[in-house]
């Protein structure tokens, strides 16, 4: 959804990350196999770039605008098997603290996922 605005790089690197989130606590499902497909599609990028150091991580995402979608991306994917994981967490914490959030922001950005998932759901029952 907010991933077209990342320059080539930043979205390479988002998808090295999403990569990290879906396998961080073990189980990786196909909707999640399937997400980071559709991430990547939505992209136009098919590479990835895995394992940054936190030192990249801030040289590549500086600002807010790229950060926040960066978090509201990956704590859509890490919701999209119904489990937030604690393996998962680690992952956004991490980013959470080389972006120099707060507990508040990522709070709201898990609430503003919860209520995409939720209004997501609504629509799929008017289909039936």
């Amino acid at each position: 959804m907010f991933l077209k605005d990342l320059n080539a790089n930043q979205q390479k690197l988002f998808l090295g990350l999403a990569k990290e989130l879906i396998e961080a606590d073990n189980r990786i499902t196909d909707h999640e196999i399937a997400m980071i497909a559709s991430l990547s599609g939505e992209m136009g990028q098919p590479e990835m770039i895995c394992n940054p150091s936190d030192e990249v991580l801030k040289a590549f995402f500086p600002d807010k605008i790229p950060q926040v979608a960066v978090m509201l991306e990956l704590i859509g994917l890490s919701a999209c098997d119904g489990d937030f994981s604690v393996e998962e967490d680690r992952v956004i914490n991490r980013l959470k603290k080389i972006f120099g959030m707060s507990d508040d922001n990522v709070k709201a950005y898990r609430n503003w996922v919860q209520k995409l998932y939720k209004t997501y759901a609504e629509a799929a029952d008017l289909f039936k």
